[in-house]
C-alpha cells in the first residue's frame, strides 16, 4: 500500500520540523508550509491525502484554510492539531465542519497521529 501524501500546515517551524523528521524517514510524502496561503497553493498543486493544520495562524487561519480546501480538494482529510482549548467547543465545531481529526499539542504521541493518518486516507 502506498503512503499517503501529507501536506503540514503550522506557524510553529520547530513543530513542522518535528512532523517531517518523524513521517519522512517512515517513507511518507511530506510538504510544508509555515503560512495557511501558503499551505492553499501547496494543496493546490500536489493534491493530498491528508493535510495537517493548525487552527491559529497568522494572516488565513486554520478556520479559512478548512473552508478553502474542502471547496477546492474535497477528498483531502484535514486534521487539526492546536493547542487552542476552549473545553471543545471549537474541536467540536471542526468536526462539523469538515475536519476528520483534532489532535491537541503538545502531541501525545506520533504514533497515534500516524495511525489517525492512515485510517483518514484509507475512507
Amino acid at each position: 500500500m502506498n503512503k499517503p501524501r501529507i501536506i503540514a500546515i503550522d506557524d510553529e517551524a520547530e513543530f513542522i520540523d518535528m512532523l517531517k523528521n518523524y513521517f519522512a524517514p517512515r517513507g511518507y510524502d511530506i510538504e510544508v508550509a509555515l503560512r495557511g496561503a501558503s499551505g492553499i497553493e501547496l494543496v493546490k498543486d500536489k493534491k493530498p491525502d491528508v493535510v495537517l493544520m493548525d487552527l491559529k495562524m497568522p494572516g488565513i487561519d486554520g478556520d479559512e484554510v478548512l473552508k478553502l480546501l474542502k471547496s477546492m480538494q474535497p477528498s483531502s482529510k484535514i486534521i487539526f492539531i492546536t493547542a487552542y482549548d476552549d473545553g471543545g467547543k471549537t474541536k467540536e465545531r471542526l468536526l462539523k465542519t469538515g475536519a476528520y481529526a483534532c489532535f491537541d499539542k503538545p502531541l501525545s504521541s506520533l504514533r497515534e497521529l500516524e495511525e489517525t493518518i492512515l485510517r483518514a486516507a484509507n475512507e
